[in-house]
């Protein structure tokens, strides 16, 4: 089973656009998959899923029933890890969450900071639709 951590961006885009949504269904459907969640990873995704600048374009019902499906859906541990190594500081809770889940990927839609890395120890950094490509 291949272990894998989804940026908040990746499931905020699902929360507001439908495509988007059914590209991530594919990765949340498959089984031989394990989303790995933390504490800081679900607390990031409630405080900006319920932003309200993203009511125009789901309600608050939405909003609650995709984020028990994540939280049903992922497996929670806990992170010891401190790493200090993506250029954007606030997005280093995810290596954090790769390293002490000893993920195989990272899913971002992180153009700029994360996709740069490329690799983070024996995790993979990729793009939603790279990772949809691999046919996994």
């Amino acid at each position: 089973m291949k272990k894998i951590v989804i940026d908040t961006n990746l499931y905020v885009s699902a929360l507001i656009n439908s495509n988007s949504r059914k590209r991530l269904d594919q990765v949340l459907e498959n089984h031989s998959l394990e989303i790995l969640l933390d504490i800081s990873l679900l607390k990031e995704l409630f405080e900006v899923c319920f932003r309200p600048k993203f009511s125009r374009w789901v309600n608050v019902e939405q909003t609650q029933l995709f984020l028990e499906i994540i939280n049903e859906r992922g497996t929670l541990i806990e992170t010891t890890s401190i790493i200090k190594l993506s250029p954007d500081p606030k997005d280093d809770f995810l290596l954090a969450l790769c390293k002490d889940g000893e993920a195989d990927y990272l899913l971002t839609g992180n153009k700029i900071d994360l996709l740069d890395l490329k690799q983070f120890g024996k995790t993979s950094i990729l793009s939603l639709t790279d990772f949809l490509d691999l046919n996994l």
